[in-house]
């Protein structure tokens, strides 16, 4: 008797289906072909395999501790004592009490661990990303809770971008910044900034116009360049991209192994940041010394040939040019663009490296199944404590910079 198994995907009007296998068993010459359906991990399967506390609190000790619950103070693993009263351990050694929550992102938590076990799954499944709004609701917290959860999952992803690439990279730079027209917070922020500038400087010609006030020819005594730039902003005469004082953008700088991974970083609030001085050192840092580095003919960017095989390629004329080119790395700048528009809106600055983190977390396993995603963050979440006095203090410690 003769076996033989072969794998392939079905198509059907041109859809690709993945979760479909078929085996062919060769017996006496004579083939029979069994198509095996795989089961996808959705939100029913995962509720499914997490229905209970005890069965998260199972998965946590065999993930962490391989099945044998270790102290986290003298390492002890043998004999620990379980008191089911207050669901912790006493090590049979240092007699110290710990739980398998001890030093994760679930620490001293009253969320229990099957909404927590969800909101990973919801984290790390969602293409572009899910808001404190939404998440609350398929969570049934609070949207204050819903939104801390998620800065203690991206807390969790701090090591995302550490990482060494090799190989063929693609470096560039982007822009990203609010919308006025989308975002009520900016919105609202606009309009004490006009009425500050009212208070200060009187109305502008908009304003006059709309209040049936006689224009003033020229510029008006005790006026601004920022009163000026607002008034040219609400006539038109600048294009919408602009930013006025109180949008506060974040430059990401991005660097993208050819078929490999993806490392994004923050490196200021205005495009002028891009300097030698802020690109070089995370060149350095995070790409081999034997790799080729590709770029636009920025002028910060002139300096890397004397570290890196550098290649530049010129926008202005083309942008490709046989295998110099720059298109993966803007691809990826362009979802982590989509991701903040349709979701998020708009994101501060001093949190901006959370946001790139779970960007860079689900970009670089895009490829992988959803439950080898959801599975590969539990590793991620030991020595990630974050209580929220610490997470208040990275905006003064922005602001202060």
């Amino acid at each position: 008797m003769k076996i033989r198994v072969s794998i392939f995907k079905f198509s059907f009007f041109g859809f690709c289906l993945p979760y479909f296998c078929a085996t062919t068993i060769e017996i006496n010459q004579k083939s029979l072909l069994v198509v095996i359906v795989k089961e996808k991990y959705s939100l029913s399967s995962h509720n499914a395999r997490f229905d209970t506390e005890q069965k998260c609190h199972d998965y946590l000790i065999q993930v962490r501790w391989n099945g044998r619950p270790q102290c986290p103070d003298c390492g002890n693993d043998h004999m620990n004592y379980f008191l089911t009263t207050r669901n912790i351990y006493k090590c049979s050694e240092c007699y110290k009490q710990f739980s398998v929550t001890q030093g994760t992102i679930f620490h001293m938590s009253k969320i229990s661990l099957m909404k927590w076990f969800l909101a990973i799954y919801l984290f790390t499944t969602a293409k572009r990303g899910i808001s404190s709004i939404q998440f609350a609701k398929l969570l049934g917290v609070q949207q204050r809770t819903a939104w801390y959860i998620l800065q203690r999952l991206r807390e969790a992803l701090k090591e995302e971008n550490e990482v060494i690439l090799s190989g063929i990279v693609e470096v560039d730079e982007t822009f990203v910044a609010p919308k006025l027209h989308r975002d009520n917070r900016l919105q609202a922020a606009k309009w004490k900034h006009d009425k500050e500038q009212i208070r200060l400087h009187g109305y502008s010609a908009a304003q006059r116009e709309r209040m049936g006030i006689k224009k003033v020819r020229g510029r008006k005594k005790g006026e601004t360049n920022e009163m000026i730039q607002q008034r040219k902003l609400e006539s038109g005469k600048y294009k919408k991209t602009i930013h006025t004082p109180f949008e506060k953008g974040t430059v990401v700088f991005g660097m993208i192994e050819r078929g490999g991974i993806l490392v994004m970083k923050k490196i200021g609030t205005n495009i002028k940041k891009v300097t030698t001085a802020s690109v070089l050192p995370l060149l350095i840092k995070h790409i081999s010394k034997n790799s080729v580095v590709i770029t636009d003919e920025h002028r910060a960017y002139q300096p890397v040939s004397k570290f890196f095989t550098h290649y530049s390629i010129n926008h202005r004329s083309e942008y490709v040019n046989g295998d110099i080119h720059t298109n993966t790395i803007e691809n990826a700048q362009k979802h982590l663009k989509k991701m903040i528009d349709s979701t998020y809106f708009h994101i501060s600055y001093h949190h901006a490296d959370g946001y790139i983190n779970e960007y860079t977390y689900r970009w670089n396993r895009r490829e992988r199944s959803e439950r080898a995603i959801f599975e590969d963050f539990f590793p991620v979440t030991v020595g990630r404590k974050l209580i929220y006095k610490d997470l208040k203090k990275r905006k003064d410690m922005d602001l202060a910079a």
